[in-house]
């Protein structure tokens, strides 16, 4: 990032501006953008990218697997907030020096409403989309 971050947000307008035109390109990816920089766990978010794309038929499974087994009912994933978080942390694409992803569905719980709303949103849409 460069210095010409916006100072009540945080957020360098020019990498505000790429993300979003790499979002109309690329309709599988989605960069959210933190209106605050987030903390929790230690780590500090400003950004997280997903990768809609890069999910299979073997992650669709293993997430509907999971809802099961929590006993949950999940009638159709694209309208079940756990699936969609479920989604959301398997396409992130942010990974710790090992490798390792960096969120969680913990993670997700602990955003602010509008962030997690707004990437739960774009998980739905994807989903929806897929389905047509």
């Amino acid at each position: 990032m460069n210095d010409t971050k916006n100072p009540t947000t945080g957020i360098d307008p020019v990498e505000y501006d790429a993300a979003m035109k790499d979002a109309e390109n690329n309709p599988d990816t989605y960069t959210h953008i933190f209106a605050h920089p987030f903390t929790y766990g230690g780590r500090t978010y400003e950004k997280l990218t997903f990768d809609w794309g890069k999910l299979t038929g073997a992650d669709d499974l293993e997430l509907q697997n999971e809802i099961a087994i929590q006993r949950k009912p999940l009638v159709a994933p694209e309208f079940s907030g756990e699936y969609q978080v479920k989604m959301a942390v398997r396409a992130c694409t942010e990974r710790d020096s090992e490798g390792r992803r960096v969120i969680g569905v913990d993670t997700m719980q602990a955003m602010p409403i509008q962030d997690h709303r707004r990437i739960c949103s774009r998980a739905r849409s994807f989903l929806l989309k897929s389905g047509r």
